[in-house]
């Protein structure tokens, strides 16, 4: 079975969204992964936090799609990402899919930033932006680096419309941003409520749209994000 998750592509641009909360305490938000036909099928949690003048994130999914019981698809990324304000300053990721280990890092230096993966070392824009919903910095067009892959690519942000979330019988205000890539119109969206954070987004893939949803914390217990600046699914009993 091919999924070709997920953070692959979440790359996104969005308005005026720092990745983290400067000066703040370690804050934790946890996703729920959901496929259309699979239902739940995973985490994705990211910590955010501030040190030496640098805002830090770390990421951890875990993916398991079972089929009566056997295990169909199965996919782990640990990440870590910094920056200086918005500048992507370096991550680290490793990624394992169904057995298959994938290493990528990236640095800032004087000649752009160096993308290092299995394909060799590529140098993409200084201001390039790291493939998760968190990355937002401006609307229009940009470039993103896979955390994932190394893939360096253009993408164009459009959309901030008013729009809802509702999860698990709850509706949230957010607006909805639209990506777009050079091949594929909408391959990625993103919602942000009034705090800033990002409490769902989605990548199309050949297998449909697979979500992830917020799930903790609340959202009335979130504050101290930081703000933008812009104005029941298939059974998952089997599925773990």
């Amino acid at each position: 079975m091919k999924l070709p998750l997920i953070l692959a592509g979440v790359a996104l641009l969005g308005a005026q969204l720092s990745p983290a909360v400067a000066n703040a305490a370690p804050r934790t938000y946890s996703y729920a992964v959901t496929h259309p036909r699979y239902g739940v099928i995973g985490t994705y949690d990211r910590t955010m936090s501030d040190a030496n003048g640098l805002a830090r994130a770390q990421s951890r999914l875990r993916v398991t799609v079972k089929i009566l019981g056997v295990v169909v698809h199965r996919e782990n990324a640990d990440q870590t990402e910094a920056w200086d304000g918005t500048r992507l300053i370096s991550f680290d990721s490793i990624t394992t899919t169904n057995g298959r280990r994938i290493e990528v890092r990236g640095e800032a230096g004087d000649n752009g930033f160096q993308v290092t993966s299995p394909k060799g070392t590529q140098t993409a824009p200084a201001n390039v932006v790291a493939s998760d919903p968190w990355s937002l910095n401006h609307m229009g067009p940009g470039v993103v680096v896979s955390i994932k892959s190394g893939k360096i690519d253009p993408v164009n942000v459009t959309g901030g419309e008013a729009d809802a979330v509702t999860f698990r019988g709850v509706s949230t205000p957010a607006r909805h941003f639209h990506i777009r890539t050079a091949t594929q119109p909408n391959k990625w969206e993103v919602w942000i409520d009034e705090q800033g954070v990002p409490i769902k987004f989605r990548s199309l893939e050949s297998s449909g749209a697979i979500d992830f949803n917020l799930v903790s914390p609340a959202s009335q217990a979130r504050g101290g994000a930081n703000r933008v600046a812009l104005g029941e699914s298939p059974s998952s009993s089997d599925v773990r």
